[in-house]
């Protein structure tokens, strides 16, 4: 299948194009930016990136067999990221359910889901690829390809061939191999963690990922199954 890509060098947020304008694009329409001056992560964040150093888009998803596959979106987003980062020879590569991708245990990658579930969703990433200074006052410690393997990357052969991936692997969705990457890339494997169900805290112990890509985490008294939520690493 073809996709359509829209690129624009400045723009609020390419999440937000999608949303406005989702009932007159087709599905897999990709929208880049070389600078999103309103670029979002997850819990109404910022996603601060310079202006042309980075990989920034958003591709909106309408067909109804995916739709109704998503609550593993997120993670095979960052699953395809992940598997193309490796393909590029870097080590480390994990992932933080449901949505970051990390490299030597700094994030290179975010990716943010929004959408009327029944209709659309847009599915935004953000992965840092040539930038080397970031922000102070960050959640995480961030990187990017660059700084990794200390030389430069050229954007659009990375766009090209990570759209490509996305395209065909959505389409023959088989969730059998991105289950089997996801748990040998487990980046919260282990791990003790707080998480919050309907404002109420749990602590425990990430143990995998079940079938329906719900977390597992097991506390004192039961075995937890997380579709959805902040994960907070004790």
């Amino acid at each position: 299948m073809n996709y359509h890509v829209v690129h624009f060098d400045e723009i609020d947020s390419t999440n937000n194009y999608l949303k406005n304008s989702y009932k007159l694009l087709n599905d897999f329409t990709f929208v880049t930016a070389d600078y999103q001056s309103k670029g979002k992560g997850r819990n109404d964040r910022v996603w601060s990136s310079n202006k042309g150093e980075n990989l920034m888009f958003s591709f909106l998803i309408k067909n109804p067999a995916l739709l109704r596959k998503y609550g593993a979106l997120s993670l095979i987003t960052a699953i395809e990221v992940a598997k193309l980062l490796e393909a590029y020879n870097f080590k480390e590569v994990r992932i933080k359910w449901p949505n970051d991708v990390f490299i030597n245990d700094k994030k290179v990658c975010g990716i943010l889901l929004e959408g009327q579930i029944l209709e659309y969703l847009v599915i935004g990433v953000g992965l840092n690829v040539n930038q080397k200074i970031f922000p102070d006052g960050l959640r995480r410690p961030a990187t990017s390809l660059s700084l990794e393997m200390n030389k430069s990357f050229d954007i659009k052969e990375i766009e090209k061939e990570l759209f490509s991936n996305i395209v065909n692997d959505y389409l023959s969705l088989n969730e059998k191999p991105f289950l089997e990457y996801f748990r040998n890339h487990n980046y919260l494997l282990n791990k003790r963690v707080r998480v919050l169900i309907n404002d109420e805290p749990f602590i425990g112990e990430v143990v995998g990922i079940d079938d329906n890509f719900y977390l597992q985490i097991k506390t004192r008294d039961m075995l937890l199954h997380i579709d959805s939520g902040e994960i907070e690493i004790l």
